[in-house]
C-alpha cells in the first residue's frame, strides 16, 4: 500500500508541477497579449485623432454648403418674386399697348360693317317701297 500512498503523492506532485506550468505559460500569453493590444493601441491612436480631424472639417464643409444653399434659395425666391412682378406689368404693358386697340379697332370695324349692312338693307327696303308706289 505504501507504494500506492507513493504514486498518489507523486501524481499530485505532477499535476501541481503542470499546473504551474500553465500558470506560467498563460500568465506569459497574456503579457503577450497585453503588448500586443498597446502596439495597436499606439497605432490606432493618430488614425482615430485624423478621423476625427476629417469629421471636424466635414462638418464645416457641411454647415457652409447648408448656408450657401440657403442663401441661394433666398435669392432664388427674391429673384422669381421681381421676375414674376415684372412678368405681370409687362403683360399688363403689352395688353394695355397692343390688345386693347385691336380690340377696340376690331369692335370698331365690325360696328362699321353692321351699320354698312345696315344701311344697304333699309336703302333697298326704300327703294323697293318707291318701286311699289310709282
Amino acid at each position: 500500500m505504501n507504494w500506492l500512498a507513493g504514486i498518489s503523492v507523486a501524481f499530485v506532485i505532477l499535476i501541481g508541477i503542470v499546473v504551474m506550468v500553465e500558470l506560467v505559460a498563460m500568465t506569459v500569453l497574456l503579457l503577450v497579449l497585453k503588448n500586443l493590444l498597446q502596439e495597436i493601441r499606439e497605432r490606432v491612436d493618430p488614425l482615430i485623432a485624423k478621423a476625427n480631424v476629417l469629421l471636424a472639417t466635414a462638418n464645416e464643409m457641411a454647415q457652409t454648403l447648408q448656408e450657401r444653399s440657403e442663401h441661394i434659395a433666398e435669392r432664388t425666391a427674391e429673384t422669381n418674386d421681381i421676375i414674376s412682378n415684372r412678368m405681370e406689368k409687362t403683360t399688363g404693358l403689352i395688353q394695355h399697348v397692343v390688345a386693347d386697340p385691336i380690340i377696340g379697332g376690331i369692335a370698331t370695324i365690325e360696328g362699321l360693317r353692321r351699320g354698312y349692312t345696315t344701311w344697304r338693307v333699309l336703302r333697298q327696303l326704300r327703294r323697293a317701297k318707291k318701286q311699289e308706289t310709282e
